[in-house]
């Protein structure tokens, strides 16, 4: 009886507190007007080989016009821009990515932080984000944001400016050395069942429902069961993080050595970013170093408060004849 409650209490621990769209039984949250123009902005799609991956690109706007790239988080996809990268494609050439591992690039034998940057910047080469006199700003959220830094330090001499949202840079001895949990690799019978289970982390509630539901659709993708039937699973290598290299230096090793201007934007309740994280980072990083913190914003600033954060990167990237 006793073992019974500890595998319940260990069941209670495990399981997702926010399981968000499994009232709508698979069928799609409403959503507002702005959110339909975005995903109506006509935009191109290509793949590009980086060191033997094919890597996948999607980009807005004119070729020829100034670049802006975006980088997802971890076990992401380049859909999490698609309700973000249209708002700048009026003056821009809009690129957004899926590293490998992640969304619809090829996975690897093994992943890390240098590659990242390369493919990065081949994506962006290949989907018209340097065709401008003018160098590109980058962008990347959360573990995206380290692959914006590593950016910074590796290709840095080719942007103009590197922007990392909600990426916690912590002092040496407190950075992650070892692999998050695994994640992914279950099968599901139907789509409707994995999109009940999609979650984010860290465990959040959102009440842009209509986002979750369309960074889920696009993280899904149709697999054969072992009975040869049909069924579902998410796009991600289960083993991203067992394969990940992470003997590399933490972030703030880094920052004396980045290549070009660098700003930082957090979610102003992040359970990452943490009011005590953010000060730190606001001491780690030079004095002149632009930031900004999103009121009512969480780790997914994008989900929480999409408009907000579009605005905030406007500032930090304005121009003459941009808006």
């Amino acid at each position: 009886m006793s073992n019974s409650k500890n595998n319940n209490k260990t069941d209670k621990k495990r399981r997702a507190r926010f399981l968000p769209l499994t009232p709508f039984a698979g069928s799609k949250p409403p959503a507002p007007a702005w959110f339909e123009t975005c995903l109506a902005t006509p935009f191109e799609q290509g793949n590009v080989d980086v060191a033997g991956a094919s890597i996948r690109w999607k980009a807005w706007g004119k070729r020829g016009a100034p670049g802006l790239l975006f980088v997802h988080g971890g076990v992401a996809h380049k859909g999490w821009w698609d309700f973000i990268g249209p708002w700048f494609a009026r003056h821009r050439r809009v690129v957004a990515m899926d590293l490998s591992g992640m969304g619809d690039s090829d996975w690897r034998d093994a992943y890390d932080m240098p590659s990242y940057a390369d493919e990065v910047l081949a994506a962006g080469e290949a989907g018209g984000a340097f065709e401008h006199e003018r160098k590109p700003v980058l962008v990347g959220h959360s573990f995206g944001g380290f692959v914006t830094f590593g950016s910074a330090v590796r290709h840095g001499a080719r942007y103009e400016r590197a922007i990392a949202v909600d990426s916690p840079v912590r002092p040496a001895d407190k950075q992650r050395r070892t692999a998050p949990p695994r994640r992914g690799g279950r099968i599901y019978a139907s789509q409707e069942e994995i999109l009940a289970r999609f979650r984010l982390l860290p465990d959040q509630d959102c009440d842009n429902l209509f986002l979750l539901d369309h960074i889920a659709r696009n993280a899904l993708k149709e697999v054969k069961q072992d009975d040869d039937s049909p069924g579902w699973a998410w796009k991600f290598d289960p083993n991203l993080w067992a394969k990940m290299t992470y003997d590399m230096r933490a972030a703030v090793e880094t920052i004396s050595e980045f290549n070009c201007p660098v700003a930082i934007i957090r979610g102003e309740k992040s359970l990452l970013v943490s009011d005590e994280t953010w000060a730190y980072m606001c001491k780690a990083f030079p004095g002149r170093t632009p930031r900004f913190s999103i009121p009512e914003a969480r780790h997914h600033v994008m989900l929480d408060q999409p408009l907000a954060l579009v605005s905030a990167l406007r500032a930090l990237i304005s121009c003459a004849g941009d808006k």
